[in-house]
């Protein structure tokens, strides 16, 4: 199991993170969000992919109360690292797309470590 330097910190999993904030609705409310609705229409299209990713795991992460719309996938080290070779495709697109969301903000990516102790 790789471990983070000498801090004890050890692991097998990394997840890349695609993220953004979305835009509430008139009410301030997520429930009628033009953002969201797009955000989880974009997702459903590009879900197939992430999820023949080798031994991907895929999950939604959505705040209603601070806008955050969240794309985590989750892969044992060897896979994350043959995905990270490839650049993270389908990553630069589905990001471009996400930015191109009317109300969507601050899109970005993140790589961690993912463990459930």
């Amino acid at each position: 199991m790789p471990a983070i330097g000498e801090t004890g910190v050890s692991f097998d999993n990394v997840s890349r993170e695609w993220r953004c904030k979305y835009a509430m609705d008139a009410d301030g409310t997520p429930l009628k969000s033009a953002t969201l609705k797009a955000a989880q229409a974009l997702l459903e299209e590009y879900l197939p992919t992430l999820k023949a990713l080798p031994k991907a795991e895929v999950k939604r992460v959505v705040c209603g109360g601070c806008g955050d719309f969240k794309v985590i996938v989750k892969q044992p080290l060897a896979e994350h690292d043959a995905w990270k070779a490839s650049g993270f495709a389908p990553e630069e697109e589905f990001l471009a797309k996400l930015k191109a969301i009317e109300g969507a903000s601050s899109v970005e990516a993140q790589e961690y470590t993912d463990e459930v102790l």
